[in-house]
């Protein structure tokens, strides 16, 4: 069993509570009536030592929803939904600044209009010219077709030199036939390639376009689905997002949480390292219905410790709480709430009062004050507010007074032992 020396009671709380019970509180302190004083005995009974965590109510699962990407990249918030406030399926979340876009579709569209003349002309200018290439083709295939007249007639009635002549004139209308024929057909071809090139210009163009409308479009958020909007929190700043702030693509701008399951969201500072661990028991009030007490178990603790904003000196460890009911008529996202966790459990063990402890002449004694006015030394466990476990020195039912006035502590001493678990 570990046991727990006067730096430890003091720095996990005793230290607090001796200070409030022997120097700063009202119970039993200089003018009061002993006789109205209540009785201190040693008792037995359970100890639960809780730690106390503080965070928010939260949906278990929510629905996030980012800022688009553009080209302009960070948008800048223009309007935003109220915080808390009920919304309907497409109803408006989240409204960005526009005027970069609506200033660049302008001149996509122009680009558009130019990419479409271009096309039309092109396609206009190579009708021509492969007509032209054509109309040259069938001007050479009658060439062709003449001379083969000539050619034709027999080498018998003509002298040779002619003969020669009209063969040598069809073989050259025959060489421009096939040139002018291969002409049309590449004039067709590179025709095609041309077009294809323009078509692939303006249809990027129209992509362009296109593509800005949907970015002025994707500007203005609405809602999905029913329900709470959430307005998430704004890590650079420390505070919840508002008008005018900056966020960039995949940045959560809007939370729809599903308020069928809760979960408590709190944080552990880092001080309080390894005594919240998951499974434990959790009790838990929010702040605005503090009647109500809700219980559950701590589901996970993050490993690593993290500031909560920037440039901050404090560490906390993020604590999450999953509920055992959740009563939508007054729970609602966003509620503060307090918990205390079962940090440590002692059932049927000694307890005595705190406000009879009180620091001995050894530094690092405790000595429990008697109903007599003499004090025993003794040995302690573990301690919530107002009482402690008593491991040796006296017995069940031992009568106590309220130790001296004079004796001081000094509650901000750390410990120098972790608690017994």
């Amino acid at each position: 069993m570990v046991r727990f020396g006067l730096s430890v009671l003091l720095g996990s709380g005793l230290g607090s509570g001796l200070g409030s019970g022997l120097g700063c509180g009202p119970i039993g302190r200089a003018g009061q009536d002993p006789s109205k004083r209540p009785a201190m005995v040693v008792t037995r009974g359970d100890l639960v030592v809780p730690v106390l965590l503080t965070g928010e109510l939260a949906a278990d699962k929510s629905r996030m929803i980012s800022a688009p990407r553009t080209e302009t990249f960070a948008l800048s918030i223009q309007w935003l939904a109220t915080d808390g406030a009920e919304v309907k399926q497409g109803d408006r979340l989240v409204a960005f600044d526009d005027t970069a876009l609506l200033d660049s579709i302008a001149g996509r569209e122009l680009e558009v209009l130019d990419a479409d003349n271009e096309l039309a002309n092109l396609r206009a200018q190579q009708a021509v010219e492969v007509a032209e290439k054509r109309f040259a083709a069938r001007e050479a295939a009658v060439e062709v077709s003449k001379t083969q007249i000539d050619a034709s007639v027999s080498e018998q009635i003509l002298s040779r030199m002619q003969y020669s002549e009209y063969q040598l004139q069809l073989g050259r209308a025959q060489l421009a036939r096939d040139a002018a024929s291969t002409d049309a057909k590449t004039a067709s071809s590179g025709a095609k390639l041309e077009d294809q090139v323009k078509e692939l210009a303006y249809d990027k163009a129209v992509r362009k376009y296109d593509a800005a409308k949907r970015e002025i479009a994707a500007l203005t958020i609405t809602a999905p689905q029913a329900g709470v909007m959430i307005v998430p929190d704004n890590p650079f700043e420390g505070r919840k997002l508002q008008v005018g702030d900056t966020v960039f693509p995949g940045f959560t701008v809007a939370e729809l949480p599903d308020l069928t399951v809760m979960v408590v969201r709190a944080v552990l500072s880092d001080v309080d390292d390894g005594r919240v661990h998951p499974g434990m028991k959790v009790s838990c009030i929010l702040d605005a219905h503090p009647t109500r007490k809700l219980s559950g178990l701590v589901r996970s603790v993050s490993p690593v410790a993290r500031e909560p904003e920037r440039g901050s000196v404090r560490r906390f460890f993020a604590v999450v709480i999953e509920l055992d009911q959740t009563d939508q008529s007054f729970m609602r996202p966003g509620l503060s709430a307090r918990a205390e966790v079962e940090s440590v459990r002692r059932s049927d063990v000694l307890l005595i009062p705190r406000a009879a402890l009180a620091q001995g002449q050894d530094p690092l004694g405790i000595v429990a004050q008697l109903e007599d006015g003499s004090s025993v030394p003794v040995e302690l466990g573990p301690c919530d507010a107002h009482q402690c476990e008593l491991l040796s020195g006296l017995e069940e039912g031992a009568r106590l007074g309220l130790a001296p006035v004079s004796l001081e502590v000094d509650p901000a001493q750390p410990p120098d032992e972790e608690p017994a678990k």
